[in-house]
């Protein structure tokens, strides 16, 4: 089976417990304002540019087939509605400023480029981790790359939102050995506005995962002007203290721009362009305020 990835980042410290291989796979079905990971919405392979790298050489101008690209004053513009993605323009820049995002991968293959961290697993109680974009997306391919995981004695994580069919999540049970679930925003209109579509689903979703007794950890970016703010931790803490004794903890992740280069990489618009980090004075109000309400707030 194969799955559509970006990367595996290895030595990975910040996706589940131990050091961990994160595999992150394209396709999602939200659009947050504040995604640092935008490369992976599409579930295709994409042509990507890094500004500055351009040296207005034309070289790739000679080679597209379909006359997708351009040389302007501030180097190679894209016309994505021409462009095929077939590549011909990434092999011949000779700078590095065109390159493609998204590869088509075996499951066995991921297999094999991950097992190499196995004694870092083993040593620190790690393991590999899928993320995305929505990795659910492709449960088949997870499916597969999980028990092929488990026969080679690698612990496994999901990070999802889990905006999908309950099938999805349900053909992974048995494979998952720890969920790590965002839950957004509290407000429907507001997590609508915001992610381009509703947390009804979500919603749902969380409450069986949980349920099924799987280990969940839930987690919320705070996000400035979106959702920093007591009323909105504070309905969400207040929504997963009837499961606070199942759960295996609460986490507030602190908005941060390292992923706004990667719109404009893509060619999109960033939707928070001028927002600033979330400071770690405010931030660490907000978990106070959570921990105040939910106990397993980390």
């Amino acid at each position: 089976m194969e799955g559509t990835i970006t990367t595996i980042q290895r030595m990975s410290v910040h996706d589940g417990a131990g050091i961990r291989s994160t595999l992150f796979l394209k396709g999602c079905g939200m659009r947050c304002r504040w995604c640092h990971n935008p490369e992976t919405w599409s579930g295709g392979v994409q042509l990507q540019q890094t500004a500055g790298r351009c040296i207005g050489c034309g070289s790739c101008l000679d080679v597209c087939p379909s006359s997708a690209l351009s040389l302007t004053a501030e180097g190679i513009r894209i016309n994505r509605r021409n462009c095929t993605v077939c590549g011909d323009c990434v092999g011949a820049c000779p700078s590095g400023a065109l390159s493609l995002v998204g590869e088509r991968v075996e499951a066995r293959e991921a297999l094999r480029r991950v097992v190499r961290d196995l004694p870092f697993f083993r040593q620190t109680g790690g393991g590999v981790t899928v993320s995305g974009g929505e990795p659910l997306l492709q449960p088949e391919f997870v499916a597969e790359f999980f028990a092929l995981c488990r026969e080679a004695g690698i612990s496994t994580a999901v990070e999802s939102n889990l905006l999908v069919e309950w099938k999805c999540v349900e053909r992974l049970l048995p494979l998952v050995d720890e969920w790590m679930c965002d839950f957004k925003i509290f407000d429907g209109a507001l997590h609508r506005e915001m992610t381009g579509v509703g947390n009804e689903r979500v919603r749902g979703n969380l409450g069986r995962l949980i349920g099924s007794g799987a280990k969940v950890v839930v987690r919320t970016p705070v996000v400035p002007g979106v959702n920093d703010n007591k009323t909105e931790i504070g309905n969400i803490c207040r929504m997963l203290l009837p499961f606070e004794e199942r759960l295996l903890g609460y986490e507030l992740l602190r908005f941060h721009t390292l992923g706004f280069d990667k719109f404009a990489a893509c060619g999109m618009e960033n939707p928070l362009d001028g927002v600033r980090e979330l400071s770690k004075e405010r931030f660490e109000t907000l978990r106070s305020f959570a921990k105040s309400i939910l106990k397993i707030t980390k």
